[in-house]
Order: C-alpha cells, then sequence, then structure tokens
C-alpha cells in the first residue's frame, strides 16, 4: 500500500495543468551544407572532411568517399591505384601501413587513418581539394 501510494505522488507531480514556453536562441555558426543527391544507401560511405592544415573553400560541401584497396602481393593492385590516381578527383595514397610506427597499435592506426580520410595526408596523391574519393591500398600481410 506505501509502495501505492508513493507512485501515485509521483504521478500527481509529473501532471500540470500549466505550461510554461520559453523561447531558446539558437545561432547559426556555420551555413550548413544543401543536401547532396546522395542515394540513402550511400551515406554511410560519405563524410565531409575539415583538414586541420588548410580549408577546402568552396569545396567544403562536396562529400568525399572513402575506400580501401585490401589486397596481397602480386595481385595487379599497384596497377590499380595507379589507374585510379590517374583520376584527378581520387587520391589513393599508397602503402601506408607498410612502416611499423603507423600500424604499431589501435590509436596509432585510427591516427593514421583520421589524417588520411579528412585530407591531411600530404603525399603525392593530394591533387587538389575538390577531392572525390580518399583512400589506401592496406596488405593483408600487414
Amino acid at each position: 500500500m506505501v509502495c501505492g501510494v508513493y507512485i501515485c505522488t509521483i504521478c500527481l507531480k509529473q501532471i500540470s495543468t500549466g505550461s510554461t514556453t520559453e523561447f531558446l536562441n539558437f545561432r547559426v555558426v556555420q551555413k550548413p551544407c544543401p543536401e547532396p543527391n546522395i542515394e540513402p544507401w550511400e551515406i554511410p560511405y560519405v563524410h565531409y572532411p575539415n583538414p586541420k592544415t588548410y580549408s577546402r573553400a568552396e569545396c567544403a560541401c562536396n562529400p568525399v568517399r572513402y575506400f580501401a584497396i585490401m589486397s596481397m602481393q602480386r595481385s595487379g593492385s599497384g596497377w590499380f591505384e595507379t589507374l585510379l590516381n590517374n583520376h584527378t578527383n581520387i587520391s589513393s595514397n599508397g602503402e601506408i601501413f607498410s612502416v611499423k610506427v603507423r600500424r604499431s597499435n589501435v590509436s596509432t592506426i585510427f591516427e593514421t587513418l583520421d589524417k588520411i580520410y579528412n585530407l591531411d595526408w600530404m603525399s603525392s596523391a593530394s591533387k587538389n581539394e575538390c577531392t572525390a574519393a580518399v583512400g589506401l591500398k592496406w596488405m593483408l600481410n600487414q
């Protein structure tokens, strides 16, 4: 009975007849990008990079897709990567995890991937600010 009375008092406290109206002050800090023509299934593969070393300027609203080429030795992945890099808006950064320090633990792997996918990785593959796809090649033995 005590529990029932306690629950009723809590319910009565939550029911109120009066309402208060408050206005929230919102301030727009940055102009949002217009909605791009992206299929719903493609949304998880698209992001808007925010590089720390430069500003993307007019390309800030261009979505960038990311990719990884998983491969074994002598399989033609180098040729495929060269083919991708011939496109002006695709940047493939090679075997970045061939250096053991970059793959020594999970935090260094995430740090390296953040640099690549935010377009802060400076290599011969970084061609312009309006990159449409960026990725890397990861060999299975790494």
